[in-house]
């Protein structure tokens, strides 16, 4: 999505991009994929927003996918049954059976609470570890797939961020990295166990402790402007949301066009006086993490605006790079307005009680019509921003990829959705 800006703003956005946007020797792509954080809300709207780049002959033609958290869930099932799709005139045939019905099968696994018990009551394991079990068993049929047998391309990032150096840390079949430590070239990470890193939500799921030493380090990739250099020795890794929830930043350096899906949810009002100093200082804390969100999502549409005039107005490519201005993209919400969108989707959506935003960001089932509705509003809300911004025409559709009564819940599925519905 992008916004009118004046044009004299182009020089202050090559200010903002943030560090990898500002690295002049990464090598270029074409097209780019973020995929925001947000638990099984995020993973269901995300994979509502795969299916239509893939309807669309787009997914295909990804060179890049960066994630966070609950993107990255919907991320690692991609990267793991990407040898498995059929890929004819750029769609993938069977996406719908391979991917759409493996990430409703999923969706229905109770992750969250079983992990975090057996983390306490379990004093050789962690939440988080047993989250890894989790994720290889249920989303990965237990291969216990490594990131270096992932398929080249598209290029599958993985974003944690990292307690100890504060950094966002890299996870993917070339490398991992840290902005402090530097970059271990083919690290043999299992992919669970790198979703689950990313995922890692805190405090309940989080840290994951992964010992660095043993990989090979070199002094690439480092940033100085956030503190010095450090040794490798254990990284204690939180969810990616932390650092970035956009999961925006490494494709920004690097890809000309970026594709951005936003599960978050917008910031609520509260009525509150909150003169109780503990109800205070969480909305103290959960203001600034807004802000962080905001900031990034604001540089982030600038920065598809004023690469979007640069083109306009004709500017020559060292131009653009000098200002930064030359990543076009298309920024879409969850909490996109139906009204909004209806001008530019190729097909209207049946009204429905749910409210995709305001579903909270679990690892439980979300409930049938709720996991219906989210995959078909992550498809019609990328339908109408691709449709309004991308800057290739996009074919239109007939109408969503979920049937309502598609779900079937498992009794377990059920037991879930109820207990957590009486937690306030």
């Amino acid at each position: 999505m992008t916004e009118s800006v004046p044009s004299e703003r182009l020089a202050s956005t090559a200010q903002t991009g943030g560090v990898e946007a500002q690295a002049d020797e990464a090598e270029r792509y074409p097209l780019g994929l973020c995929l925001s954080g947000g638990g099984y809300r995020a993973m269901l709207f995300h994979a509502g927003s795969l299916a239509r780049l893939n309807d669309a002959g787009l997914l295909s033609r990804i060179d890049m996918i960066s994630s966070v958290s609950g993107g990255s869930i919907a991320s690692g099932l991609l990267a793991y049954v990407w040898q498995k799709l059929k890929f004819e005139d750029g769609v993938a045939t069977n996406f719908r059976e391979e991917y759409l019905g493996r990430i409703l099968s999923f969706s229905q696994i109770f992750a969250d609470a079983p992990s975090i018990a057996k983390g306490i009551f379990n004093p050789y394991s962690s939440a988080a570890e047993e989250a890894v079990k989790v994720l290889d068993a249920k989303l990965l049929d237990g291969s216990n797939i490594s990131l270096k047998s992932l398929p080249q391309k598209p290029w599958f990032v993985f974003c944690s961020s990292n307690l100890s150096t504060g950094s966002l840390f890299r996870m993917s079949n070339r490398y991992v990295a840290d902005y402090r430590v530097g970059y271990a070239p083919k690290a043999d990470l299992p992919l669970a166990t790198a979703i689950a890193a990313s995922a890692a939500f805190p405090p309940v799921l989080s840290p994951l402790r992964i010992d660095l030493s043993k990989f090979e380090w070199k002094n690439g990739k480092i940033d100085t402007s956030i503190g010095d250099p450090v040794p490798p020795g254990r990284a204690v890794l939180t969810d990616g949301g932390v650092y970035d929830n956009h999961g925006i930043e490494p494709t920004l350096k690097r890809c000309d066009c970026v594709l951005v899906s936003d599960a978050g949810a917008p910031w609520e009002y509260s009525s509150k006086s909150f003169w109780n100093y503990i109800g205070q200082l969480k909305r103290v804390l959960d203001t600034t993490d807004n802000q962080v969100r905001s900031l990034r999502r604001r540089t982030l549409v600038d920065l598809f605006t004023a690469s979007k005039k640069a083109e306009e107005i004709g500017l020559d490519a060292a131009t653009r790079r000098a200002l930064n201005a030359r990543t076009r993209g298309v920024y879409w919400s969850i909490s996109s307005g139906a009204q909004d969108l209806s001008d530019y989707a190729s097909f209207p959506i049946p009204p429905s009680p749910v409210k995709p935003a305001a579903i909270g960001t679990y690892l439980h089932f979300l409930g049938a019509a709720e996991t219906e509705y989210l995959v078909n509003w992550g498809y019609y809300v990328c339908d109408s921003r691709m449709r309004q911004y991308y800057p290739d025409a996009i074919s239109a559709v007939g109408g969503p990829p979920i049937a309502s009564g598609t779900v079937k819940p498992s009794r377990m599925a059920k037991i879930s959705k109820a207990l957590f519905d009486l937690v306030p």
